[in-house]
């Protein structure tokens, strides 16, 4: 029932030939009968999903007693109408042939191919008749399972590991229905298909009239395990392993499989060690093997230990070697069977010096001459020999130990700290100093004269320092001598022909005078004034140079400081140094500048006071202050007082040595109406005062004193007092004797 495409028989193919000319006659005669037959069709061939709709127009051109469709679903009864049609909303008939029929001539028909198709139910995957788990080599049958799928001859079935295309299995089987079919397929799997998966699709292949993408349905992924026998890694396990001399190294066995294989080492016959490390020295056995067991199988991997020696030392020399000699340094090499040889390398510093190709058996020695400078000194020195496997491109490195050589050289003095020529400024002191570089470690000394040495590496010099000094630098190697030439620098500013105070305004020379700088150059000079550069100018002149600026202090640059700078480059370097004068400080003097905020040029004077103004002037020399209040009345103060007698105008006059400034003022007289507003509030305070005190004693007598009347008064029997209008209430009454009357 299924055949797979890539693999069709003879019978088969015959087959297939016979079956495609059948086809194609049947097609013949359904063209010829649809020629005879005056109807059309609207679509010569349908495909419809099963449950789907379908509508199929059938017409003509001819007159005719008559046409209609016929069909077990669907059927269309005889019309005369030119244009029926065939529809149905349901299509579940798997074997429905309709067709188109007229009465034309005589009765004639065209039946309308009908394919309905249905996508599986479910497609599923499986091994037949094994578990999950494989073995590495093995054949094995995978089946899909395809349920309730039409037509099957339109069926197609791919297998996939992952997402390649593995196979296709096709069906020959003519069945309109649905049906069940379990196409299988063989697999081998190696060790690299462990964790594969595989899955199945089933795709239905309805030609142009069927859905634009085939439907189909793919199965869920079959993962497979698969055992494999140990693979020992025989790169990292070579049959053959030196191992150096007094060391010791790790081999590693490292084996693939599955399940994960257990490793064990046989050193001999009741010696096994399981481990994947092993570790080898010159006591391990010279035959070792290595294993490696799963449950599928044993892997077994003998190898061969020998060992290796290599050393690298000096020839005929044990002392420390001495810069710019020459040296041999030897190479031994020991017990190289079974291996050969390929090249020797010297090394110093990971630097490769030399390499040379060479085949000797087991013992070599070999000799490189080496010729040391001062940057050698405890430079590590070592051989290495790569040696070949006999017969394999295998190679394995020996390498000797590190030989550290000590190189004594002749002491280099540092010129750029001690140049030849050194200058010093006259009146100041300068250390300098001799460094050397040497080994062993140099004594320095400084030869001042016949009998003056002095042992150090620092040495002060002065104007007093002989012209030509030298340092010396010795050790055990050799003695190096620096010859020093001591030169002094001068450096001075002063004004051009002025030596007094300088006037604000006015324009002055400033001079600096600069003395024996050869060997030197002048590169420039640069002239100062409070931390700001004023002028720098490139120069380049002999030994004495006289340089001049001019100036124009203000009255701000009193007491400023100058000074200049020279610049100076050392013959055929680039070394530069610099030269500076002491300082200058200038005194300014300027004419009298009036303070016009203390002194107003128009002062206000009140009608009978006085008043003090303030005449204040800047100026150096300090400005004498006097005031000019008429043709000889001249006040030398620097406070005035003023009234109403001072003249309406006055001058302030500050003078110095400088000039002398003026300043005119203008006195208006005011009244002074305060007195006045003052007498008048207190008269009318007066006046006020006495208003209430008269009201005041009105009405205290109203009101306090009352009134009394004595007529028709009685003397009271009792004791002789009046009485009170008659009352009986009387008026205590006092009798004064004479002498209280006179009193």
């Amino acid at each position: 029932m299924q055949k797979g495409s890539f693999s069709l028989t003879i019978p088969f193919r015959i087959f297939y030939l016979l079956f495609l000319g059948f086809g194609f006659l049947c097609f013949s005669q359904i063209a010829g009968a649809q020629a005879e037959c005056p109807v059309q069709l609207s679509q010569q061939r349908v495909v419809v999903r099963y449950g789907g709709s379908v509508a199929v127009n059938c017409s003509t051109s001819v007159s005719h007693k008559g046409m209609g469709w016929e069909a077990s679903e669907g059927a269309v009864a005889m019309t005369r109408d030119s244009l029926i049609t065939w529809r149905v909303s349901n299509l579940t008939e798997w074997e429905i042939k309709p067709y188109c029929y007229i009465n034309h001539k005589e009765q004639c028909q065209v039946e309308l191919p009908v394919i309905i198709y249905k996508t599986p139910d479910n497609v599923s995957i499986s091994i037949v008749k094994h578990r999950r788990t494989m073995i590495a080599g093995r054949q094995y049958q995978l089946q899909c399972d395809v349920q309730n799928v039409a037509p099957v001859h339109n069926l197609t079935v791919k297998w996939y590991k992952g997402q390649t295309l593995l196979n296709q299995t096709t069906f020959t089987e003519d069945s309109k229905t649905p049906v069940n079919v379990n196409p299988s397929v063989l697999i081998r799997p190696d060790r690299d298909d462990d964790g594969a998966q595989y899955r199945c699709e089933a795709e239905l292949d309805l030609g142009a009239e069927g859905p634009q993408y085939p439907p189909n349905k793919t199965s869920d992924f079959l993962s497979i395990t698969v055992y494999s026998k140990p693979i020992i890694n025989e790169t990292k396990l070579p049959s053959k392993v030196p191992v150096f001399r007094e060391y010791s190294e790790e081999i590693v066995c490292e084996a693939e499989g599955n399940p994960k294989p257990t490793i064990s080492w046989i050193l001999g016959t009741n010696d096994i060690v399981y481990n994947e490390v092993l570790t080898i020295s010159e006591s391990t056995p010279e035959y070792v093997s290595c294993v490696a067991n799963n449950s599928v199988g044993t892997t077994t991997r003998n190898f061969t230990v020998f060992i290796q020696d290599i050393s690298i030392s000096t020839v005929n020399h044990t002392e420390p070697m001495t810069a710019g000699k020459q040296y041999d340094l030897q190479c031994s090499i020991k017990y190289v069977a079974p291996f050969k040889i390929v090249d020797v390398g010297w090394y110093k510093w990971n630097k490769n010096n030399i390499i040379e190709t060479i085949k000797t058996p087991d013992i070599l020695t070999y000799t490189v001459q080496i010729c040391p400078d001062k940057a050698d000194n405890g430079s590590q020195f070592w051989c290495e020999a790569k040696l070949e496997a006999e017969g394999t491109q295998r190679t394995s490195t020996m390498k000797s130990a590190n030989l550290s050589i000590t190189v004594h050289f002749k002491p280099i003095i540092n010129e750029t700290k001690l140049p030849s020529v050194v200058p010093v400024f006259r009146g100041c002191s300068k250390e300098i100093v001799c460094e050397a570089e040497g080994n062993p470690k140099p004594t320095i000394s400084w030869i001042l004269g016949t009998n003056d040495i002095v042992y150090n590496e620092t040495l002060t010099i002065s104007e007093s320092t002989p012209e030509y000094v030298s340092c010396v630098a010795e050790n055990s190697v050799g003695t190096t001598t620096r010859k020093v030439k001591v030169f002094i620098q001068d450096i001075s500013i002063s004004t051009v022909n002025h030596t007094e105070p300088m006037i604000a305004g006015k324009q002055y020379d400033l001079q600096c005078s600069i003395k024996y700088v050869a060997p030197f150059k002048i590169v420039d000079v640069g002239w100062y004034k409070q931390n700001k550069n004023n002028i720098t100018e490139t120069i380049k002149t002999p030994d004495i140079l006289t340089y001049t600026v001019q100036i124009r202090p203000d009255r701000a640059d009193n007491g400023s400081q100058f000074w200049c700078e020279a610049k100076l480059e050392a013959e055929g370097t680039q070394r530069t140094s610099t030269m500076k004068s002491a300082n200058l400080s200038i005194t300014v003097h300027f004419k009298p500048i009036i303070n016009e905020n203390k002194l107003p040029s128009v002062v206000p004077v009140f009608r009978g006071y006085s008043e003090e103004i303030v005449c204040e002037a800047e100026g150096n020399p300090k400005p004498t202050i006097s005031w000019i209040l008429g043709t000889n009345d001249i006040v030398y103060n620097e406070v005035l007082t003023i009234s109403e007698s001072t003249p309406e105008y006055v001058s302030c006059v500050a003078e110095n040595s400088v000039g002398t400034t003026t300043r005119k003022v203008n006195m208006v007289l005011k009244e002074d109406y305060l007195p006045l507003i003052a007498g008048l509030i207190a008269v009318i305070v007066a006046f006020i005062s006495v208003i209430f005190i008269f009201i005041y004693s009105i009405y205290y007598k109203t009101a306090k004193m009352g009134h009394y009347s004595l007529k028709d008064a009685k003397p009271s029997a009792q004791n002789g007092d009046i009485a009170q209008n008659g009352k009986h209430s009387p008026i205590p009454m006092k009798k004064f004797s004479q002498s209280d009357i006179l009193a």
